[in-house]
């Protein structure tokens, strides 16, 4: 018999906006599916990740909102689910699982390092797309919506110093205009990641759409439904807009500037 407390009743999920998320939605589906309990998966996780913590459990519950990379791909082996229909889910997609596989040992890990390679190795370098953020092909809800400019090539170890994140989810984008001066001035290069979009970290700088426009701004979450945007410059007004009107495309997670 199923304990009462390993069913996952998509009426008890928690997000920030009180609906269940894409992510909770997805691993609801994966479970029922799947031939044991939220708990045994739990406890699976705890071992391959030496955390005390229930990964499914708080992201059920809306204590986990964006997994790290570490804990997706985990979720992902122990579950028997491919990683990238776990990241779909996190971008907002509606995603089902794949057919269960009930051998959690056959799935074969991947890694979520960059290669280690330097750029100096020749081949080692690795290619980010560049879009322009102020130019939208459609509302900006999309990295697709935005014009790309080409690629430009980073240092594997550089990355590998910056994030976790796989580097097609990574980004670059330069910054027009001053009202982010004196953190961002114009022309400042920027890289974002795509898999973080949900405000979890306040005051951060995020690459977003405001009423259909791209920014590069700080942001603040004040209160249901409320954001305010935020100028580091202090000759430009902050701004307090619906979350409705404000898509966030990804965290800037780095700055380059040139001398």
């Amino acid at each position: 018999m199923v304990d009462a407390a390993e069913v996952w009743d998509i009426t008890h999920m928690q997000s920030a906006s009180g609906e269940a998320t894409p992510l909770q939605i997805f691993l609801q589906r994966a479970i029922d599916a799947a031939p044991k309990t939220r708990g045994y998966y739990d406890k699976l996780l705890q071992e391959r990740l030496g955390t005390k913590g229930k990964p499914l459990y708080d992201i059920h519950r809306g204590k986990i909102v964006s997994p790290s990379i570490a804990t997706v791909q985990a979720i992902a082996e122990v579950l028997g689910q491919p990683r990238e229909l776990l990241l779909r889910a996190m971008d907002g997609e509606d995603v089902h699982p794949a057919a269960a596989s009930n051998a959690v040992a056959k799935v074969r890990p991947t890694s979520d390092h960059l290669p280690t390679r330097s750029a100096h190795a020749g081949d080692g370098a690795i290619a980010l797309k560049q879009i322009d953020m102020g130019f939208s092909m459609g509302p900006g809800a999309n990295i697709d919506d935005y014009v790309e400019e080409g690629t430009l090539d980073f240092d594997a170890g550089l990355l590998r110093s910056i994030t976790r994140s796989p580097a097609d989810r990574l980004y670059v984008a330069r910054g027009d205009g001053d009202s982010m001066f004196p953190t961002l001035v114009n022309d400042d290069m920027v890289i974002f990641d795509t898999l973080q979009r949900q405000l979890n970290l306040q005051d951060r700088i995020w690459a977003c759409s405001i009423h259909g426009a791209g920014a590069i701004k700080r942001l603040r979450s004040i209160g249901k439904g409320r954001v305010l945007v935020i100028s580091d410059n202090a000759a430009v007004d902050n701004q307090e807009v619906d979350a409705d009107d404000l898509v966030i495309v990804g965290r800037v997670i780095w700055v380059g500037r040139r001398v």
